[in-house]
């Protein structure tokens, strides 16, 4: 637990340093930025004079978690008519044409799929394809492109399948989280103008005014969306200092360093007193060079054994896996908690996915796609099919199958401008990823 605690110490009074540097340039958080940094300090403050506070630093960290999955489900639902528009732009304005006919440009995205050896690359590319691809299928036949990309869950763990699940089912909007609206009117009642929006008889102004308000919307989500992440860095480093401070042995001269550096940030925040700040702790920031990559290490170095439902109800590993999960780059990653009962059967083995609970989780899922395209237009619910056969994983069998899909994709779409459109943007990914090798 030290080097996870040293780690965890470095980069809290780093980052929050960098967050006091970003307001003394921007005073306001965005949304209710503002209210959980004013916690955050409270927390900060009590764990810096030796109180108890991981009940309230973890309702905390949910709270912002909750938030970052509202912005998430914004995001989600704004890229969908962010794939409409862009669709659409081509009716409005005059755009130079890339100048390729279907079969070759067929054959350009087959080279771009097979010029790797790494099977983890193609598929990545294959989906990025597939999204951007026009969509003229039935939902007959979009129900059942779906229902084979899901058959690779058959004899998985029941939660691999029930977390892509969760995936398609925020991102097609079948299921958006509750309390969108609450303290983001504005946001949605933009949100309802795109739903509402009748996408081909659209003016050139109105055109242009959805283009405009989608680009705005989208500086908005990323702004908030900054903001709670380097939040939740902060939150999770609190996090894992009070769960491995029992454990953890270091330097007292150590321990003062991060002290005095934190609670100089601290005063700076809380009390206005920016200069003196300043004063107090920036010379001490330069004695951390090279200690938080050092710690990461020698945490790296350590040993966790593997989950079992017997370890599971050991407070201990409980604590220490969710040191692990904190540190482990996902910002909002769940926590474990102590039970008895882990969710899984009796010989220890987890619940499996057959095809009757696949076909069961699917029909249910293609009912919530039924309600939301009986409230979209043809536009929109193209978007939605492209979104879903994105996030699934591949489902061809050969090479032959995947040509045969874009060729046919791309020769059904009888909208020219679309068609020129999605060359555009897949063009834009192939000489990104070339760029990238």
């Amino acid at each position: 637990m030290t080097a996870a605690y040293q780690y965890s110490y470095t980069r809290l009074a780093l980052n929050y340093y960098t967050l006091y540097e970003t307001l003394t340039e921007e005073p306001e958080l965005p949304g209710k930025g503002g209210a959980f940094l004013l916690t955050l300090n409270e927390l900060i403050g009590a764990y810096l004079e030796g109180n108890e506070i991981l009940n309230r630093l973890d309702q905390l960290r949910e709270e912002v978690t909750r938030e970052v999955e509202i912005l998430t489900a914004y995001t989600d639902c704004f890229q969908i008519y962010e794939y409409v528009l862009n669709r659409l732009e081509r009716s409005y304005k005059t755009l130079p044409e890339t100048g390729y006919n279907d079969e070759t440009f067929t054959d350009m995205l087959m080279a771009f799929i097979t010029n790797t050896k790494e099977s983890a690359v193609m598929n990545g590319r294959i989906r990025q394809i597939i999204g951007q691809l026009p969509v003229r299928l039935t939902k007959q036949k979009f129900y059942s492109l779906m229902l084979e990309g899901l058959s690779v869950y058959t004899g998985s763990p029941v939660d691999s399948l029930n977390d892509m699940m969760y995936t398609l089912k925020t991102e097609s909007m079948a299921s958006l989280p509750e309390g969108m609206a609450e303290g983001r009117r504005s946001l949605y009642e933009t949100l309802k103008q795109f739903g509402h929006m009748d996408y081909r008889s659209l003016s050139p102004e109105a055109f242009s005014e959805a283009q405009a308000k989608l680009m705005g919307v989208s500086a908005e989500l990323n702004e908030e969306a900054e903001c709670f992440v380097s939040l939740q860095e902060i939150i999770n480093d609190l996090y894992v200092l009070s769960l491995a401070k029992s454990d953890a042995v270091i330097d007292v001269s150590e321990e003062k360093l991060y002290h005095s550096i934190i609670t100089g940030v601290l005063n700076g925040l809380t009390k206005n007193g920016g200069g003196e700040a300043e004063e107090s702790f920036t010379a001490l920031l330069t004695q951390l060079e090279g200690r938080q990559e050092a710690y990461y290490e020698r945490y790296l170095r350590s040993e966790f054994p593997p989950e079992t439902p017997e370890l599971l109800a050991d407070p201990d590993y409980v604590r220490a896996g969710n040191v692990d999960l904190l540190l482990s780059g996902s910002s909002f990653m769940d926590l474990k908690k102590v039970t008895a009962e882990s969710g899984e059967e009796e010989d220890g083995t987890q619940e499996l996915v057959d095809r009757a609970y696949l076909e069961k989780t699917a029909e249910a899922y293609f009912g919530q796609l039924e309600t939301v395209f009986s409230g979209t237009s043809r536009p929109v619910m193209r978007a939605i099919m492209a979104k879903v056969l994105s996030d699934l994983p591949v489902y061809f069998n050969s090479i032959d199958e995947i040509k045969s899909y874009i060729r046919g994709s791309l020769e059904s779409c009888g909208d020219e401008a679309e068609k020129e459109t999605c060359k555009e943007l897949l063009e834009e990914l192939m000489e990104y990823e070339d760029k990238l090798v």
